[in-house]
């Protein structure tokens, strides 16, 4: 990741957001509450950019296909945001068949949303092009009726020009259920990287790696076990990936806490404290961020403070860098 990553430029009435499916299928219909969200917001969606068909878990007919119209929508210059449509699988077979050259030379940045296996995305494009992508919703998943920090968040990385500082963590009241837990208290500044465990883990030994030095790692994942938690984390402490890390955000993960047989297992928050906690570096679990119905909008690449206190209640994530350009498109 540069020093100074490419900033897109914010979103203004009339801009064009592209649906893409690097993954899982989806059709058309799964997006249609999506593109009333975005056209509240004066923005357009459009499906051109949609690869039609599917081979069982995979968009496309062929990985080919899908990494040739990722590469289209990423090159279109009446593209002004690329949102994708499900995690799932698949993302990671198409980074070494997407024509980086050509985006290289045709493309002007642009907003690329997404979570989960969308990880492998945002790791690529910023090994690739430097830019700031956003770790948050995939259209087909973001709900009308959903929490209102899901949607709030996205409309403003998108939409504002300025830094957001210290992101809302929503409460009870809010349907939020989730708790926040320290594992190492402390203040750290620097660049947000990461997403899935699963995918961060995977990518491990390709040019696409996260690089932890200098940067605020974030991670989260569904439906793993500790043990495997365990074995992930493992591997990116053998690997170096930590090396120079700053600090670690592990989001809301409520499905990866505990076994149904706990007698024979650690708990997430063991292995937490075990593998993370004699890093150095302040370390939180617990925030909207990843397959929760509540969630933040990350930028990715972006400066960003982390300050971990005892109690966990007081600890906030700031960021203190604009996703976007001042120059609104649309």
């Amino acid at each position: 990741m540069p020093t100074s990553p490419v900033k897109p430029r914010a979103l203004g009435k009339g801009a064009q957001v592209a649906f893409v499916a690097p993954s899982r299928p989806v059709t058309p219909d799964s997006l249609a509450t999506a593109s009333t969200i975005i056209g509240e917001w004066g923005l357009i969606g459009t499906n051109r950019h949609l690869v039609p068909g599917g081979r069982g878990y995979l968009a496309g007919e062929t990985d080919t296909a899908r990494a040739a119209k990722i590469t289209e929508a990423l090159c279109d210059p009446e593209t002004d945001a690329i949102w994708c449509a499900r995690g799932g699988y698949g993302a990671g077979r198409l980074l070494p068949l997407i024509d980086w050259e050509r985006v290289r030379r045709m493309a002007r940045p642009k907003l690329i949303t997404g979570y989960s296996d969308i990880t492998a995305l945002h790791l690529a494009i910023a090994h690739e092009l430097g830019w700031i992508t956003l770790h948050g919703p995939v259209a087909a998943l973001l709900k009308a009726d959903g929490p209102a920090i899901s949607r709030d968040s996205l409309r403003r990385m998108w939409t504002d020009n300025k830094p957001l500082g210290i992101l809302p963590v929503p409460d009870e009241s809010d349907g939020w259920q989730g708790q926040t837990r320290v594992t190492r208290t402390g203040i750290a500044t620097g660049r947000l990287t990461g997403g899935n465990l699963a995918l961060v883990a995977s990518l491990v030994g390709t040019p696409w790696a996260l690089q932890g030095d200098g940067n605020l790692i974030i991670l989260e994942d569904v439906d793993e076990a500790p043990y495997r938690i365990d074995r992930m984390l493992i591997q990116l402490r053998q690997t170096g990936t930590f090396d120079g890390c700053r600090g670690i955000v592990f989001g809301s993960s409520p499905t990866c806490e505990t076994v149904k047989d706990s007698r024979s297992s650690l708990t997430l928050f063991d292995v937490l404290d075990e593998l993370l906690g004699d890093l150095g570096i302040p370390v939180v679990y617990g925030w909207p961020i990843g397959h929760t119905d509540h969630q933040w909008t990350l930028p990715l690449g972006a400066m960003a403070t982390l300050s971990v206190e005892g109690d966990g209640q007081s600890s906030t994530l700031r960021i203190d860098e604009s996703a976007t350009m001042d120059e609104r498109r649309g």
